[in-house]
């Protein structure tokens, strides 16, 4: 198969060969079809479709995407950090600081986390109340229905959860761009994350999603237990 949507490489004669390899989220593919002139070479590139496995987290799905091997830090103290924000977190968000740590994915977006220099999650919400003018429409947490940001970019744009009265697990994600437009995503912070680097579907599209390249995580460490 090739493009999207996939087409037919066995010429008249059939399939003589073919190879296969997976990259980020694509297939690629080395083949040999038959044909009346003789042998015929083919490259296929098609986009490997986004799926869940039952029982996999999106967490998970993430350290497969980024070949990210190290094991899971445990420097975060959770319960002081939610006490300190006033608020319980979503489990995926904590789930990925817990397997990743401090850091950022593909230079583009950077994580806050409790406890990281110059990206500490409880600093940075914190003080968003000192720039309220900057969140409208939004108010910001602990306001009801406050806007907690936990993610950055120097791509100029912002990553933020959309509080409430509802389990932490089933906030929404806010991206807040330059111009101070919003934009609504209704999943959790694990698969947001997946979804901006290998998904070029609509609503996302994220530019780490353009091309067929690996994804990576770059580390800046916290302290290990």
């Amino acid at each position: 198969m090739g493009g999207e949507g996939g087409f037919p490489i066995g010429g008249e004669g059939g399939l003589l060969e073919l190879r296969g390899w997976v990259l980020a989220g694509h297939w690629f593919g080395y083949g040999v079809t038959a044909s009346p002139d003789g042998p015929r070479r083919v490259v296929i590139l098609t986009r490997r479709p986004l799926t869940r496995p039952p029982g996999v987290g999106w967490v998970a799905l993430l350290r497969e995407a980024t070949g990210w091997t190290e094991p899971d830090r445990c420097g975060v103290d959770w319960a002081a950090t939610e006490a300190a924000l006033c608020t319980a977190l979503p489990g995926d968000y904590k789930d990925m600081v817990d397997a990743f740590g401090a850091g950022g994915f593909d230079e583009y977006l950077d994580l806050l986390v409790p406890g990281a220099l110059g990206m500490d999650l409880v600093s940075w919400g914190q003080d968003m109340a000192r720039y309220a003018d900057l969140y409208r429409p939004y108010p910001v947490h602990p306001a009801p229905g406050g806007v907690l940001q936990w993610g950055a970019s120097e791509q100029e744009l912002s990553f933020h959860w959309l509080t409430g009265p509802a389990d932490p697990d089933d906030w929404p994600v806010l991206v807040q761009y330059v111009g101070g437009e919003w934009q609504r995503f209704d999943c959790g912070t694990g698969e947001f994350v997946l979804r901006l680097l290998t998904d070029r579907t609509s609503p996302f599209a994220f530019p780490p999603s353009a091309g067929p390249f690996p994804h990576w995580f770059a580390s800046r460490e916290l302290p290990e237990c």
